[in-house]
């Protein structure tokens, strides 16, 4: 009997040898049983994308989404490349930050403008290491000397800037590789007086300067490449132009800024007292005055651009308008679009607009305002470039 009990319990743990019991395999790199995350989950961005992750579109979708949101423009909130708690300054039609910020300004029902207005889409321009660009001080230029962006003009992938010394009424040219933001050359002290616009003649290789106050009929040409002044001219009205009358050209009183249009191999400008738009030749001769169809009044005039069949003017903040704008005209004056910025804090004061081949750019002097801005306060003067992407 107890032969059959071993011969039998020997044959039960021969088939228990061979039968295939299931189990479960646990992977031990991944370290836990919790699941992945779901695809969407994953491609959520955390708000602190470096530069080289900003998708640049030029349709005026947000330049900081990453490229798996598709959240709405209504949705779309401003990116500080920062750690530190933001501050924000909440007017009654949007939010800004008071820091500057990577966009600052996107298009959609956030940034609904008024009828028949555009939001405006910029990108703060970086250096190759991803840091904000900063005219004054790349520069070499110190504080409370050469620190205001007035003018600024581009061709052929370089940009020509002037920076204002308000002391001494001068003003230098700065010459940086639009590529990387590279100072290539600084220019020395120059009679330009305010310097507020700046117009590049790819033709001859040549900046035209507006000198503006005290001398507003009088501009100034500098060699491009080694930022020397040519020759200053003075401009003449002719008795009568095309659009003006013989008492209207004896009123002259100079320009405020100047454009150069390679298309037409012309000169635009902007009149001193009435604003209208006014036509020279290549040799500077006023032939045809444009009025603007469209103004916006209570604002400051600042710089403008040309480019083929267009004419920009910029206008900065002042009083109530608590926004910057740029209008879009044709060559007879009818506007085409107006693009609006707001202020953000520091005020961003709209000083220019400009342009690479088909890449425009705008300028801003960053300040707490006219009345506040004086040396004995010491105020922090700021100027920045934005490359525009909806224009």
């Amino acid at each position: 009997m107890d032969k059959k009990k071993l011969l039998l319990t020997w044959i039960i743990a021969f088939a228990m040898a061979f039968t295939v019991i299931p189990s479960t395999v646990v992977c031990a790199s991944e370290g836990n049983t919790e699941p992945t995350n779901t695809a969407p989950e994953m491609m959520e961005g955390d708000g602190n994308e470096t530069p080289e992750d900003i998708n640049e579109n030029p349709q005026g979708v947000d330049p900081t989404e990453s490229s798996g949101d598709q959240e709405t423009t209504e949705e779309v909130e401003q990116t500080e490349e920062t750690s530190e708690p933001e501050t924000e300054e909440t007017t009654a039609s949007t939010t800004e930050t008071t820091k500057i910020s990577t966009t600052i300004n996107t298009s959609g029902k956030r940034w609904v403008t008024p009828k028949g207005n555009k939001a405006l889409s910029l990108t703060i321009c970086r250096n190759s290491d991803g840091t904000v660009f900063d005219l004054m001080r790349q520069a070499g230029q110190t504080l409370y000397a050469y620190d205001t962006l007035q003018g600024a003009t581009a061709g052929k992938g370089f940009g020509y800037f002037s920076l204002y010394n308000r002391k001494n009424n001068t003003a230098k040219i700065v010459k940086v590789r639009l590529c990387d933001m590279k100072v290539i050359k600084v220019s020395g002290v120059l009679n330009v007086r305010h310097a507020n616009e700046l117009a590049y003649n790819g033709r001859n290789n040549t900046i035209v300067i507006a000198n503006a106050d005290p001398t507003p009929k009088r501009i100034t040409v500098v060699d491009a490449n080694s930022l020397r002044i040519k020759f200053h001219k003075i401009l003449k009205m002719p008795k009568k132009i095309k659009g003006m009358s013989k008492k209207e050209c004896k009123k002259f009183k100079g320009v405020g800024a100047i454009a150069y249009n390679e298309k037409h191999n012309c000169y635009v400008a902007r009149m001193r007292k009435t604003n209208d738009l006014l036509l020279l030749n290549a040799s500077f001769k006023p032939y045809k005055r444009i009025k603007q169809k469209s103004k916006v009044k209570g604002m400051l005039y600042q710089g403008l651009d040309s480019y083929k069949d267009c004419i920009m003017v910029c206008q900065s903040f002042k009083g109530k308008k608590k926004y910057n704008l740029i209008t879009v005209y044709n060559m007879k004056g009818k506007k085409l679009a107006r693009y609006k910025m707001s202020l953000g804090s520091p005020k961003r004061e709209l000083e220019t607009i400009f342009h690479d081949g088909n890449q425009f750019y705008m300028g801003c002097y960053c300040c707490f305002g006219a009345k506040t801005d004086l040396q004995k306060l010491h105020i922090k003067r700021e100027n920045y470039i934005y490359r525009i992407n909806n224009l």
